[in-house]
């Protein structure tokens, strides 16, 4: 699908805050909150869907009572900067299965890696079978997330 150029406007805005708070609303419910009719906010959304601004909709999940509770921060250090370890790095990082999210940084390390266990027991084989056996890595280390303070959220001045 080609992406169109399209600039959100205030309702657009507004739409799509309302899809962060609750992407199963109905277009009925968007419409009362917005102020105009089913039919248009159903147009809008597809627009930013189609633009490319809109990208998919997912569950937010209770990770604890999921068994995994314990999120875990890594810095990753490689060896060195050439296309063929960051690739092979990458691949590697990608068939991770406790890999939740991984993203390339400037500054004094190479990867920020955030990982999702059942405890420090889990961790601690999680370190050893996956990371640890990743291509080119040459330093760890791990942060513990003690209590999220402010969770995962587009900052509002973006919506302004």
């Amino acid at each position: 699908m080609t992406q169109k150029s399209y600039v959100p406007d205030r309702i657009d805005r507004r739409l799509i805050a309302l899809l962060l708070d609750n992407a199963r609303a109905t277009a009925f419910t968007l419409a009362e909150a917005i102020g105009r009719s089913a039919t248009a906010v159903a147009r809008r959304q597809r627009a930013l869907e189609e633009a490319g601004i809109i990208t998919g909709y997912a569950a937010r999940l209770d990770l604890a009572r999921l068994g995994r509770a314990m999120t875990v921060h890594i810095k990753v250090t490689l060896e060195s900067q050439r296309i063929d370890v960051l690739d092979a790095f990458e691949t590697a990082i990608a068939a991770s299965p406790s890999v939740v999210r991984c993203e390339l940084m400037s500054g004094s390390y190479d990867y920020l890696v955030t990982v999702q266990a059942r405890d420090l027991t889990d961790f601690a084989h999680i370190h050893r079978d996956e990371l640890s056996r990743l291509p080119g890595v040459t330093q760890m280390e791990s942060g513990f997330v003690l209590r999220e303070v402010v969770a995962p959220r587009l900052p509002l001045s973006l919506l302004d």
